[in-house]
């Protein structure tokens, strides 16, 4: 059976091997996990989703595919987001990004947003998500090149831009520092920046990969699951999307 896997700027970069044996689809937006779902996969892996161009991915429709008996999972952006919401229910959530949602540690979605290029551009990153420039600068005040200090005025910075406008540059020239010194760092956060989506996502893919990832014993059934117009419409828009399609 197949294994859905939404994705796109958080993959970007991965050879093409470590995405053969998915069936690989764009960021999700509202419906598109429920048109999955129709098709009866085995897995969904829910990886990018839509945050403002397009109505996100509902958590009505991630409860109707687990009632449907499929199993449900997500990492990294969206996915560690709605694995958050809807755990309770039966989607499985996978990394570090997931678990700081899921414990209250992280709740704020803009954390894992970003701005990307369109499709035909493989969904590349234009801006930077502060999970990842977090995680960088952590990295690099453990490994001793940047002081605390130095770490907590580039981190302020950054959460105190719109995701939108998150990128090293735009962080390097809002905080207080000396031009050599935005010079030095530009070099390195070159070499040494870190994604914690990514690294979270290939967890993700390699748990589908390897079938750890089962259906919880406690996921939503078809009994449970409230029947409400807004669902029905929504099914009903899916359907039609797919017949004109046809």
């Amino acid at each position: 059976m197949s294994v859905v896997v939404f994705a796109g700027p958080s993959l970007y970069g991965f050879a093409a091997d470590e995405l053969v044996g998915f069936d690989m689809r764009p960021p999700a937006a509202c419906g598109d996990l429920l048109a999955a779902a129709l098709e009866k996969p085995s897995q969904i892996g829910l990886i990018d989703g839509f945050f403002e161009n397009a109505p996100s991915v509902w958590h009505k429709e991630i409860l109707y595919a687990l009632s449907l008996g499929v199993a449900v999972s997500g990492a990294a952006s969206m996915g560690a987001l709605r694995a958050a919401e809807c755990a309770d229910f039966g989607m499985v959530g996978v990394g570090r990004i997931y678990e700081e949602y899921r414990s209250g540690a992280r709740s704020a979605d803009a954390d894992v947003a970003v701005t990307h290029a369109p499709a035909e551009m493989g969904f590349r990153p234009l801006t930077e998500a502060l999970v990842d420039i977090e995680a960088t600068l952590q990295a690099l005040t453990a490994e001793g090149v940047i002081p605390a200090a130095e770490s907590d005025l580039l981190g302020a910075s950054a959460s105190a831009l719109h995701f939108s406008r998150r990128s090293w540059s735009t962080i390097l020239l809002t905080t207080a520092l000396a031009q050599e010194r935005r010079d030095e760092l530009k070099h390195i956060l070159k070499a040494k920046k870190r994604s914690q989506k990514q690294a979270d996502a290939r967890q993700l893919l390699a748990a589908l990969r390897d079938g750890s990832i089962a259906r919880p014993a406690h996921a939503i059934t078809p009994a449970r699951l409230a029947r409400t117009p807004f669902l029905e419409n929504l099914k009903d828009e899916v359907r039609a999307r797919r017949i004109a399609r046809r």
